[in-house]
């Protein structure tokens, strides 16, 4: 049955630990790092069953463009181009690295969406990453590390992640671990070598539910301590604890009449600093003639603010609470702790002339809005904000 349901199982088991750096300049993104991160992850799940070694190799090139405004100013723009290199090796086992190295330029508000007082940036981030998986009949062991740098932001991860597969391959547990360990300085900002470490575990189930469908459910939860305030925003001064936890459950069901795969996810995130979050996800991966695919995507997201998070009372002008101590007071500006609303849409275009060559192109446009929240009154005085990713990318097999 697993192997009937093969036009449904794209469910990328990606380490649930491998995070992007926490670039406290890319960090300026409404949306955060994560969206970059998975927009340059290299397509290597179609390859084979996520528990079954590789029989070939890859290379695969990305090239991304990202562009984000609020109305009257362009803030950040993001260039970024990655390497990734996956081989097989002695058929049990596969290594896989990856480089990226991308540039950061623009400006970003120094309080909620105010471009009054914010300074123009331009950094360089360099990230390595590396994962050495060994197969087993039921199952695999991966072990990762990744690190990543650049002038005021320097972090490293460490990963390992199992799976063990029932004897029909029709369930997968999967458990991960990891460990975090990033050191922020920016003698600008007069914050000098502050640490923030953090742990995280998943557990996860794969199900295939039928000739057509398959499910997965992941829980993941992580602990951090450290320095979680932005240095570059006014009157920013947050909690040095975080808990976080998330529920991702999705589904992928293959429609025989088109031979196009449905994949249709739902992601609820909560932390201690009170932001708790909604995601649906839904694309549609449809074959064409030719070698060609289409798959057109969409995501919704909600949240609720945190709990510290203080909206706008005389803009254009930062807001000073009654009371307020510098350094002491925990209060937060950042209009990404905002409670909002926001939409993704998108398409990805793929062409394999051949089992060799694969070429791909994908167009994504993000908007938020603060009455966009569906949990409630979203937060007021923000300003509309939304981001345009391109992305291009060549990949060869061997």
């Amino acid at each position: 049955m697993a192997a009937a349901a093969a036009g449904a199982t794209d469910m990328k088991k990606k380490s649930p630990m491998k995070k992007s750096a926490g670039n406290a300049k890319l960090g300026t993104l409404a949306f955060g790092n994560s969206i970059l991160a998975a927009a340059l992850t290299l397509p290597a799940a179609h390859l084979a069953h996520a528990d079954t070694a590789p029989e070939r190799g890859m290379i695969s090139f990305k090239h991304l463009d990202y562009q984000d405004s609020q109305p009257g100013w362009e803030r950040v723009g993001v260039k970024a181009d990655s390497v990734m290199v996956m081989a097989p090796i002695a058929g049990q086992w596969s290594i896989e690295g990856v480089l990226t190295s991308d540039t950061v330029s623009g400006a970003s508000p120094a309080y909620h969406s105010q471009a009054l007082g914010s300074g123009i940036m331009h950094d360089k981030r360099d990230s390595h990453d590396i994962r050495i998986t060994r197969y087993f009949a039921q199952g695999a062991l991966t072990v990762g590390r990744s690190d990543s740098s650049e002038s005021d932001y320097v972090s490293q991860v460490y990963s390992v992640t199992g799976s063990l597969s029932t004897e029909d391959k029709n369930t997968t547990f999967s458990l991960g671990l990891g460990l975090t360990d990033d050191m922020i300085n920016a003698p600008a900002a007069n914050v000098l070598n502050q640490p923030k470490k953090s742990s995280d575990v998943m557990l996860g189930i794969t199900r295939v539910l039928s000739v057509h469908d398959i499910a997965q459910l992941n829980i993941s939860h992580a602990e951090g301590r450290g320095y979680y305030s932005d240095p570059y925003k006014f009157f920013d001064n947050r909690p040095d604890h975080k808990s976080q936890t998330a529920v991702l459950a999705r589904w992928n069901h293959h429609f025989p009449q088109f031979d196009g795969t449905g994949r249709f996810s739902y992601r609820y995130y909560n932390d201690s600093f009170g932001v708790r979050a909604h995601t649906l996800g839904a694309e549609y991966v449809q074959p064409l003639s030719h070698g060609w695919t289409v798959i057109p995507e969409m995501r919704l997201h909600s949240q609720e603010a945190a709990s510290f998070y203080v909206d706008p009372v005389n803009p254009p002008f930062p807001t000073i609470p009654a009371g307020f101590i510098p350094g002491t007071t925990i209060l937060s500006q950042d209009q990404r702790l905002s409670g909002f609303g926001a939409v993704t849409y998108g398409i990805k275009i793929q062409y394999q002339p051949n089992r060799d060559w694969l070429l791909d192109a994908e167009f994504e446009q993000y908007e938020q809005r603060g009455k966009w929240n569906l949990q409630g009154k979203g937060s007021p005085g923000i300003d509309p904000f939304q981001a345009r990713i391109l992305q291009v990318g060549i990949t060869r097999y061997f």
